[in-house]
């Protein structure tokens, strides 16, 4: 089984998903947590001890978006002041990996990546019986967003340029300290392999190149993040709106004892069923398009409860029609997840990873094996529950648009 958009394991991983199943629905498994310190070019340096991390000492959360989806609050027991920032030590730029996994009965660990992260703020604390270090680690992605990304003087890629080797010039940036800003090469859609900016892409003085990365992400309509594994991915945004695409990770059955706290809450304010895009001044004008939620499946849909218009999308590096109506698309299913949020805590899953499908049943709410879509992760380290933020894939719009 492999997921939408990410991976599960590691290469050479020697286990099959039904394998993993059957631990997985066992009465009791053992939660494992790994953070290991990386080099510069994110190989493993060493691993922290678990004996080093404290009970509930990291928590995580992980967001359904472009840019920065994860980030970790990891606290270390600094007794002996190993972990108290130093240059020789944990410093500004040092990279780090977070795996989950589940101890098999035979005592090995089947581990699960879960991202790799830069290093953020940092607090120490001491008590009479304690020293701990409180660490905030970001998405990688923030390396692009931060100081560290923030542009000296102006910088364009030029029209005609090839966006796959702009994405990688801009990896490819010196820190100036001997080091660049990614190793790692990104995985993009075979469609996109040969795409060229049909614009000049520009960005000022004090800008960062997070807004470089996301113009051409923008100029091919592609969704864009760091995998599992550390991997810069760009994928097609009318694909990873496609729910019919993905597989099923996960199937919560009635009276599953893996459904706790379930909570439904509608935010009617938050309701939006129409959006529009303006896009770049084009030979003909400007480009734009609108799309609607006509689903008659949709609670809120047009014909339910009347039209609901968001503000309308200013994006400068939308250069034609058909542009503008895949990021309408994007930008409505988006707003269509606040409208109903179910969450509910489950055990313990290392399977679960946003932006893909569980099935769930449910007599309570009504729900008879219904397709809901994950759109939030959060879980602490003592628990060995997730909470899990869904979004009911029968609510979300049928895309009808028109352009200009």
């Amino acid at each position: 089984m492999e997921l939408f958009g990410n991976v599960l394991f590691e290469k050479g991983t020697n286990v099959d998903f039904d394998t993993i199943e059957k631990f997985l629905k066992r009465p009791f498994i053992k939660p494992r947590y790994r953070i290991s310190v990386l080099n510069p070019d994110e190989s493993v340096d060493y691993v922290i001890p678990e004996s080093d991390i404290p009970i509930g000492g990291i928590s995580y959360t992980e967001q359904y978006q472009n840019g920065q989806r994860r980030n970790i609050s990891l606290q270390l027991i600094n007794k002996d002041g190993k972990y108290t920032p130093s240059i020789n030590g944990l410093w500004i730029n040092t990279k780090f990996r977070f795996d989950i996994g589940i101890q098999t009965t035979d005592n090995n660990v089947v581990w699960f990546p879960r991202g790799v992260y830069i290093f953020g703020n940092v607090t120490l604390t001491h008590d009479l019986s304690n020293k701990v270090v409180t660490v905030q680690l970001l998405d990688k992605y923030a390396i692009y967003e931060g100081k560290t990304g923030t542009l000296e003087v102006p910088y364009e890629v030029e029209v005609g340029s090839t966006i796959a080797d702009a994405i990688r010039g801009i990896q490819n940036f010196s820190l100036e300290n001997g080091y660049i800003m990614d190793y790692q090469d990104i995985i993009i859609d075979p469609s996109f392999v040969n795409s060229k900016t049909e614009t000049t892409i520009r960005a000022e003085e004090g800008d960062n190149l997070g807004t470089i990365i996301d113009s051409l992400a923008t100029q091919i309509s592609a969704e864009y993040y760091y995998n599992n594994i550390g991997n810069l991915c760009f994928y097609p945004i009318n694909e990873t709106v496609n729910d019919d695409l993905k597989p099923i990770i996960w199937t919560f059955a009635n009276f599953n004892r893996d459904l706790h706290n379930l909570n439904l809450t509608y935010k009617n304010e938050d309701v939006v069923n129409c959006i529009k895009v303006v896009g770049d001044n084009v030979e003909n004008g400007v480009c734009s398009a609108v799309v609607t939620n006509d689903n008659p499946s949709s609670p809120i849909c047009i014909q339910q409860i009347g039209k609901r218009t968001a503000p309308t999308y200013s994006e400068a590096n939308v250069w034609n029609d058909e542009l503008a109506h895949d990021l309408a698309n994007y930008y409505l299913r988006k707003a269509s997840f606040v409208a109903v949020d179910f969450s509910c805590d489950v055990s313990f899953n290392p399977v679960l990873t946003v932006n893909n499908i569980c099935e769930v049943e449910n007599d309570h709410l009504n729900f008879k094996r219904e397709k809901l879509l994950i759109t939030n992760i959060n879980y602490t380290s003592d628990t060995g529950l997730m909470n899990i933020s869904f979004c009911n894939t029968m609510d979300l719009p049928f895309m009808r648009g028109t352009n200009g």
